[in-house]
């Protein structure tokens, strides 16, 4: 292994065995060559590799393989088979409950993880008053971790992860039991962690901080990896397949009459007020259940011209035509800005902004329209576009959301564009007070 490289798996797989009757253990032990048990592969056929520096993502559904991958990374599990090489001391924030003896007071658990990872008690000393600063639990230090709550533990765990100096930071879910406050306070430590140069695999189901802090991610589904990428094709792989997986379990007679209407119809012009419009044609490469299809768009200039050029702050009119194929009373169309990094930064739909949305019937096309300045930072932007229906539960199904098919710019007026990434104007008043 190079290196460059922090981490590198080949051909990595994972096998568990299963048994029947806690009895069929024994016996395989008295009678070599005969086996009881069934095989459950975890993972399989697992191969890639992180570049030192390197933040990358790992998101799945529950049992997909991720806290499997990661314990093997560790190196607290072996692999059934395949070639696994970490290169660099690795700090691992896992499961709630591993790694701490609950018997033991925090202190005592900190010094404990320490001598684990290297340190001397000497070291551990110098550290100690930073990490129990960063836990911020008080005198629960000196208490054992059993009679401890899932925030503190959390609190103690990544403390101590943090501040011994590891070469690559592993932080599995266990961030999400954190409260608000030490959950920003960590991603704010973890980004300082990046820039230093620290390796970092964060698993996690919350998307945004995913796309926030990943620039690649993997996508693990039943033990394989379905996709690896830039995070936001990750993500977007991701989201298009728990979509598709939600549509097979919800009223698949409707999806299915619907499908077969859009079908019927697909072929129908458009009415001569909409073929009168100057629009986009969308392709239909969408995802949804398509009850309702996002057909064409355009995006205005404040001169009313279609452009994929605009000036900070300059008002912009964004229209999109979507038709139905079932009867819909409560309804939304919607857009979403994103920036390079995919980070969704703005967006918004009928149902926020809409009152009395006419109902509508099978085959009717609705236009909507949405005019807004764009208080954007200058720089590169995309933009995403969706429509969905909400049935009488208030459950929305995405009938098609087209991810990325517009790419357009925002220029620098002058020098007092905002260094955020969205500015909101604000009312001001100031006064002399003597």
């Amino acid at each position: 292994m190079g290196e460059e490289i922090a981490i590198s798996l080949k051909n990595v797989s994972k096998c568990y065995k299963r048994y029947a009757h806690p009895v069929d253990r024994l016996k395989e032990l008295l009678l070599p060559g005969k086996t009881y048990a069934q095989e459950f592969w975890a993972l399989t056929g697992i191969s890639f590799e992180v570049i030192k520096g390197e933040t990358m993502g790992i998101i799945g559904r529950n049992g997909a393989g991720k806290s499997t991958l990661l314990q093997l990374i560790c190196k607290t599990l072996t692999p059934t088979s395949g070639e696994l090489q970490v290169n660099g001391r690795v700090a691992a924030l896992l499961e709630l409950g591993a790694g701490f003896n609950p018997e033991f007071t925090g202190r005592e658990n900190v010094y404990m993880n320490g001598a684990i990872m290297g340190l001397s008690k000497q070291e551990v000393d110098e550290r100690f008053e930073q990490i129990a600063a960063f836990a911020d639990i008080g005198d629960f230090i000196e208490q054992p971790v059993k009679t401890y709550s899932s925030g503190m533990y959390v609190r103690l765990a990544f403390a101590s992860a943090i501040h011994i100096d590891p070469d690559i930071l592993i932080v599995d879910e266990a961030l999400a039991v954190g409260d608000m406050f030490f959950q920003a306070k960590c991603m704010a430590r973890m980004r300082k962690m990046m820039e230093a140069g620290v390796t970092v695999l964060f698993v996690s189901h919350d998307i945004g901080a995913v796309k926030s802090m990943c620039r690649s991610c993997i996508y693990l589904e039943e033990g394989t990896i379905f996709h690896i990428g830039n995070s936001e094709s990750v993500v977007n792989q991701y989201l298009k397949k728990t979509r598709e997986q939600l549509e097979s379990l919800i009223q698949p007679d409707i999806l299915i009459t619907a499908k077969n209407t859009q079908q019927e119809n697909l072929e129908e012009p458009i009415s001569e007020a909409s073929a009168e419009i100057d629009f986009w044609q969308l392709p239909n490469t969408g995802y949804g259940s398509k009850k309702s299809i996002l057909e064409k768009y355009r995006v205005l200039d404040s001169d009313g011209n279609k452009s994929d050029s605009f000036d900070w702050s300059e008002k912009i009119t964004i229209q999109i035509l979507a038709k139905f194929f079932v009867s819909a009373k409560n309804y939304s169309i919607g857009f979403l800005i994103r920036d390079i990094y995919g980070l969704d930064l703005f967006g918004t739909n009928l149902r926020y902004e809409a009152a009395n949305l006419p109902e509508l019937q099978i085959n009717q096309r609705l236009l909507a329209t949405f005019t807004f300045d764009l208080m954007l930072q200058p720089g590169t932007y995309t933009l995403t576009l969706g429509v969905s229906v909400i049935n009488e539960d208030n459950v929305e199904d995405i009938c098609d959301w087209q991810d990325n098919i517009y790419v357009f710019k925002i220029n620098k007026l002058n020098n007092l564009t905002p260094e955020t990434k969205v500015y909101i104007p604000t009312k001001t008043e100031f006064s002399i007070v003597l």
